[in-house]
């Protein structure tokens, strides 16, 4: 038995060598630029991040005209939005509820002012009757 990239066999039909260059399994991976919408091919792990050994082989054909392969880009590009609109959803969701808590904080802040407000005018309306009071005492 041939050996094979992890996963090459069922995708491709054929025998795919099994390490790269660098001596990695090598790691099938789907293309999504504007040339190879949805092209599936095998590549070095390190494949687009330190472009030294930079093996890539693709498996499908390429597709029948632009037009379809401009739709297959577009259709992916749609989805990709999508997600971000969700993921931008859900820190929206998150953002919400962080201001509301903050808001039920300042409400709460707010009403013990009002308490310390208050207790520090009947404080110094105690202390000015207090002060009234040992002024006559002193006085007399």
């Amino acid at each position: 038995m041939a050996e094979y990239a992890p996963g090459t066999r069922r995708v491709t039909h054929t025998y795919v060598r099994p390490y790269c260059g660098c001596g990695l399994p090598m790691t099938v991976k789907t293309a999504w630029t504007k040339e190879n919408p949805g092209k599936r091919f095998i590549a070095c792990p390190k494949f687009k991040k330190y472009k030294k050994c930079g093996y890539y082989k693709f498996f499908d054909d390429d597709l029948p005209s632009d037009y379809y392969r401009e739709l297959l880009y577009d259709e992916h590009q749609k989805v990709k939005r999508g997600n971000q609109r969700n993921e931008m959803q859900e820190d929206i969701e998150v953002l919400i509820m962080e201001k509301n808590q903050l808001v039920h904080e300042l409400t709460c802040t707010k009403s013990k002012l009002e308490l310390y407000d208050r207790l520090f005018r009947i404080l110094i309306g105690i202390l000015i009757i207090i002060c009234v009071m040992f002024g006559m005492k002193v006085g007399s």
